[in-house]
């Protein structure tokens, strides 16, 4: 399993995005990955559509500049700039007519969220298995993660690596806590795993999910922290999560309990 600093999370450029979830909005912080703020989905096809205008209204106008005595021949220093501008018009028609309809991007944004609430559950699952690890010097035994494992699997495309679904966080405090049947299931890790609201559909009918691994005994006075993040794109058509990536924070970096592959 990967991990890096939050400040050195990686991962490939959010793209331009186009519709709206009317979801609650996620949890703040100093150590909390940037979120990008919604815009309206109306909004979007009116730009979308301004600008195929624009451009169509700037070619009927370098093509009308261009006659000449009646000739319908465009002039040669303007041939470059119209074929930038079709080209330009060409792209902006497709992105629009590519665009999801409101009712599929809300149903969408609806999966992808109860997608990610039942993953962040299963990684919750993997925090009773600490004292074990602890105890076997911080490997993970294939036999005891297995079950969480094979429910994690349908949630996510088959190009995702099965390694990147163990344990993305274990708190080092939790090794001091007795192993085996004695872990009540009210059992508090002192973190847990939560997914944040997604917003916004990408261009490529993907949805950014991320979830935080938020401390839930925070001193008097003081914001819960975030221990760990890990951000994966929820694909519309195969109805899964692609791309994974996953990391902690400096503050959780150093309450970690590190965690082996068998």
């Amino acid at each position: 399993m990967a991990s890096t600093q939050a400040d050195e999370s990686g991962g490939s450029a959010v793209r331009k995005t186009r519709f709206v979830a009317t979801s609650g909005s996620s949890q703040e912080g100093a150590d909390t990955p940037e979120r990008i703020e919604p815009a309206g989905s109306q909004r979007k096809r009116t730009v979308a559509a301004g600008l195929g205008m624009g451009v169509g209204t700037l070619l009927c106008f370098l093509l009308s500049a261009g006659m000449s005595d009646g000739q319908s021949a465009v002039r040669g220093a303007a041939v470059p700039e119209v074929s930038s501008l079709r080209e330009q018009l060409r792209i902006t028609e497709a992105k629009t007519a590519a665009l999801p309809n409101a009712d599929d991007a809300e149903r969408g944004l609806t999966a992808a969220l109860r997608a990610a609430g039942q993953v962040a559950k299963l990684q919750n699952d993997y925090r009773y298995l600490t004292p074990k690890v602890a105890a076997d010097g911080g490997k993970l035994d294939a036999a005891t993660s297995q079950s969480t494992l094979r429910n994690l699997i349908p949630y996510f495309a088959p190009s995702v690596h099965q390694e990147d679904l163990g344990p993305w966080y274990l708190l080092a405090g939790d090794k001091d806590v007795p192993a085996g049947v004695g872990i009540p299931m009210s059992f508090d890790s002192g973190f847990e795993w939560a997914g944040q609201v997604p917003y916004l559909v990408n261009d490529d009918g993907t949805i950014a999910v991320t979830w935080l691994a938020m401390e839930t005994r925070p001193g008097a006075g003081e914001k819960p922290a975030v221990l760990a993040w890990a951000r994966a794109d929820y694909d519309l058509v195969r109805n899964a999560f692609v791309n994974i990536r996953t990391g902690t924070t400096v503050t959780g970096k150093a309450l970690e309990q590190e965690v082996r592959a068998p």
